[in-house]
């Protein structure tokens, strides 16, 4: 049964004034967190200035690989969100939180190689929504021993999102349920508009004037002309499920074969063909059909055997190079058309090419320094990043390299240069450092990291030892949920 929208402005002020605990939104952008935030504002509205005393906290988590119109919508939003409640003199307070740069997408993917996320590989959601989003809850909640979440679910919307719901029933509080995260203890959750269905929502955001001043209308609009009717809301724990068939997720999702919401956009609206290109790249290369490009052995140089075969571990250099190099001319592309409204999109920072180069050069030896000459030949300028050490080995150095080790052992000269170039590359930074007490623990790592001259040695060795445990990981820092189907 349907809630009347006057009867929950009334319980929201009832329990705004109940204690002293600071409320925390959270706000994706999308239908159903605008209506549990516009509840909220206007309840509060309607409250004596001297009982708006408690402060509430509105979070939104940008990926950075968001829709651009969603990213772009979600920032204005925000920012007309601090601006109003100035004006109308409310405790509330606008965040827009993104991960901190070892956890964001395209360190990991095109940086460490980590895979195009999967099913039983979904790497992507603690590191880009849940660690943010949990921080500022939990940083919150410790300082005032507890916090008050209100998200903007709604019952009927999937049985999986149904059986989150549950997780927060059986509350000792009326109407509120304690979050079932050991992390976040001190949080209760509130879910104002449960009851609701999409027509409820849809009807309340468009009769009910915006309290911060954004047009809803723009926000139909952007819902109009895509399949799936649903947002990607915000995520505090791993129990919420994908949000690939949404609206609101990220354009990099591989947990779903194609972005419709993104190729609606794009067929329906000619003020929106600006993001085909877009488009293109994540069709044409982002895929979880990648064995071939992704390294025989793991990060830390295991190997694992599944149905009589080794499973694949990072992506290759030249995989990982060839993202990079498409992914910038993409955004050059993209960049060119100077969309109005959108300012200098950019698809990634200098600060992750920076952190990507660092990766590359310093944690996996690959001295050959790619990042700055693919920006060069993407966008005819010098990079203009940080600047590293440089090793003592130029490009012809490193084809002579290459050559000799092809002559030693034509079949695995790859294999060989690796190696070899990876060796030199710590031996190098040992000299340069005056912590010199991990370098044989470095030198160690590389060895096993290419302790194999074959991917047929590699596997005669697993099928002839079987020793190989399930619980093994890809890394030091990923867990083993990788691409078992394959």
């Amino acid at each position: 049964m349907t809630t009347p929208a006057d009867v929950i402005v009334q319980e929201i002020q009832e329990l705004y004034l109940s204690d002293s605990i600071p409320w925390i939104i959270g706000y994706s952008g999308g239908k159903d967190s605008t209506a549990s935030l516009q509840l909220v504002w206007n309840a509060i509205a309607k409250l004596p200035v001297e009982q708006r005393n408690k402060d509430v906290h509105v979070i939104s988590t940008d990926t950075l690989v968001e829709n651009p119109v969603i990213a772009v919508w979600v920032q204005n939003s925000l920012e007309s969100i601090r601006i109003a409640s100035r004006e109308q003199n409310l405790p509330i307070k606008a965040h827009r939180l993104v991960p901190s740069l070892q956890n964001r997408f395209w360190v990991n993917l095109i940086g460490r190689g980590y895979p195009a996320p999967r099913n039983r590989f979904r790497w992507c959601t603690d590191r880009l929504k849940i660690s943010a989003s949990t921080q500022f809850i939990q940083e919150l909640s410790e300082a005032n021993n507890e916090a008050i979440l209100v998200l903007g679910q709604r019952r009927g919307e999937s049985q999986s999102r149904d059986k989150v719901m549950d997780h927060y029933s059986g509350s000792t509080r009326d109407r509120l349920s304690r979050n079932k995260d050991p992390k976040l203890s001190r949080v209760w959750v509130y879910l104002p508009v449960e009851t609701w269905t999409s027509d409820d929502v849809w009807e309340y955001i468009i009769t009910e004037p915006n309290p911060w001043g954004v047009n809803n209308q723009e926000l139909f609009n952007i819902y109009r002309g895509a399949t799936p009717d649903a947002e990607c809301p915000i995520v505090v724990d791993s129990s919420t499920p994908s949000c690939g068939d949404s609206r609101f997720g990220c354009y990099v999702c591989t947990m779903v074969s194609q972005d419709k919401s993104m190729q609606a956009m794009v067929q329906n609206d000619e003020q929106k063909t600006w993001m085909q290109p877009i488009l293109d790249f994540r069709n044409n290369y982002l895929a979880i059909k990648d064995r071939d490009v992704r390294d025989f052995q793991r990060m830390n140089g295991r190997i694992k055997l599944m149905n009589q075969e080794l499973i694949h571990g990072p992506y290759l250099q030249e995989q990982r190079a060839k993202l990079l190099k498409e992914l910038l001319r993409t955004q050059k592309i993209v960049q060119e058309a100077k969309v109005p409204g959108y300012g200098q999109i950019e698809l990634i920072s200098l600060e992750e090419l920076d952190e990507i180069r660092r990766i590359w050069v310093e944690d996996k030896g690959e001295i050959e320094d790619f990042v700055p000459k693919i920006y060069q030949e993407i966008f005819d300028k010098p990079y203009p990043g940080k600047t590293l050490e440089p090793v003592p080995l130029d490009p012809n150095d490193l084809q002579l390299l290459r050559e000799v080790a092809n002559e030693l052992d034509p079949e695995a000269a790859e294999r060989l240069y690796r190696l070899t170039r990876s060796l030199l590359s710590v031996q190098f930074q040992s000299m340069q450092s005056q912590k010199r007490s991990k370098h044989l623990d470095r030198l160690e790592e590389v060895l096993t990291a290419n302790a194999f001259r074959t991917e047929e040695e590699a596997l005669a060795f697993a099928l002839a030892t079987e020793t190989m445990s399930t619980e093994e990981t890809i890394g030091d820092d990923i867990p083993d949920a990788i691409m078992l189907e394959e």
